[in-house]
């Protein structure tokens, strides 16, 4: 079962109230495993998604609604209107289109398989995570993988900041000489201040909550860190600023910018968002946020067609291979649970008999035993046989109930 919220469902005032970051994933992962066996969280700039494995009577999308619900303060109405779930074969075909990135605002985009690959490892370390979902979360790297090397879809090397940095020379006419003020220190900062670099930009200021973090970049890309003190100024001698930082509130907010006379484009592509939606009233201030790349991301997609189509073939392949895997681990439950079932009856028949059959020889007894084995495979023979060839979960458990056993 899979139930999230993505750029395609919900704006990015939304996706943000639903977004897991930093610390808040960890503790997220903790109340998820209180209420189900097996959960995920995937949380990205575009998407947050919630992976599960129902169990018994437990109905996985209502518990996840009411998590979400309750975790982030959203009324229930809101997230139905903003979300989608899909459960089997559905969801699993929808991670695997994820991790391909045919999901993603950007076609192809490579950061997502790093972003699944960290979530699995969240998970695995909130012990959240059991057999099933760390198989699919595997199989989907994988599949995410085959995709970029087994097609062309790779050679679009578009992410979100090489979009950012686009919408920036579309809007400005250009990006030379101009003075940059990035926001964040991590990998999709330093990502964006590569690019940046490249349109051979003036001076470029790097600020991060952490001091040292943002020196670090800045002395990778050719630029100066700013104390988090110095936000506003460094503001008043941009003429971009770029928030690529995880943050759970705004680093800037309305009072961090001058009653400035010069134009100032603000590109946001933080989910959260790290720049105040109140900044647009600004006058001479222009706010675009992950939302404003859609045109772009259309473009490409586009382009791509024929690619996607290579790659849908690729995920429906995965697809049919792990329901495979979860049949035949059905099928080995359901078989064991036939087989302990007639053993523990013909232990008991056996035993009994014995009981009255005491005169017998030790010889004689082993007879007996052997006797009721030999009897007892032959009556598992065909409901095994069947289990085996099942194609379906749901005709493993039909087979169990006509035998009187409820699937475990």
């Amino acid at each position: 079962m899979v139930v999230g919220s993505n750029h395609v469902y919900a704006p990015v005032a939304i996706r943000e109230r639903l977004a897991f970051s930093g610390e808040a994933l960890a503790e997220g992962l903790r109340a998820l495993h209180g209420r189900l066996g097996e959960g995920m969280i995937v949380s990205t700039c575009n998407r947050t998604e919630i992976y599960a494995v129902e169990s018994g009577e437990l109905n996985a999308r209502d518990e996840i609604f009411q998590f979400l619900a309750s975790y982030h303060s959203v009324p229930t109405h809101v997230l139905t209107s903003a979300s989608y779930s899909h459960s089997g074969q559905e969801a699993v075909n929808h991670f695997f289109r994820v991790a391909s990135g045919l999901d993603s605002l950007v076609l192809g985009e490579p950061q997502i398989l790093s972003q699944i690959r960290e979530s699995l490892d969240q998970a695995r370390e909130a012990g959240s995570v059991g057999p099933v979902l760390q198989r699919l979360a595997t199989d989907a790297l994988r599949m995410g993988k085959r995709a970029r090397t087994e097609t062309d879809i790779s050679r679009n090397r578009v992410s979100i900041a090489h979009a950012a940095v686009d919408l920036a020379v579309h809007e400005l006419g250009g990006l030379s000489g101009k003075t940059v003020l990035l926001l964040g220190a991590g990998k999709m900062a330093s990502l964006t201040g590569k690019l940046l670099r490249s349109h051979r930009i003036g001076e470029l200021l790097v600020v991060n909550r952490s001091l040292p973090r943002a020196r670090e970049l800045a002395q990778a890309v050719g630029g100066v860190a700013v104390a988090v003190s110095g936000l506003t100024q460094a503001i008043a001698q941009a003429e971009l600023v770029v928030g690529a930082v995880m943050v759970d509130e705004p680093m800037v907010g309305a009072n961090h910018i001058d009653n400035r006379s010069r134009p100032l484009l603000m590109v946001d592509i933080s989910v959260p968002r790290s720049i105040a939606s109140e900044c647009e009233a600004i006058e001479w201030v222009r706010v675009r946020d992950v939302d404003a790349l859609e045109p772009l991301a259309a473009a490409t997609r586009r382009q791509y067609a024929d690619e996607v189509v290579k790659v849908e073939i690729l995920v429906k392949s995965a697809v049919e291979e792990f329901g495979r895997w979860v049949r035949s681990r059905a099928a080995t439950r359901a078989i064991s649970q036939v087989r302990q079932h007639a053993d523990d009856i013909r232990d008991a028949e056996v035993e009994r008999a014995l009981r009255r059959l005491s005169h017998l020889s030790t010889r004689d007894q082993n007879l007996v035993r052997a006797l009721a084995n030999g009897v007892t495979r032959k009556l598992v023979h065909d409901p095994i046989l069947a289990l085996r060839e099942a194609n379906t979960v749901d005709e493993s458990e039909q087979i169990l109930r006509i035998l009187g056993l409820k699937p475990e």
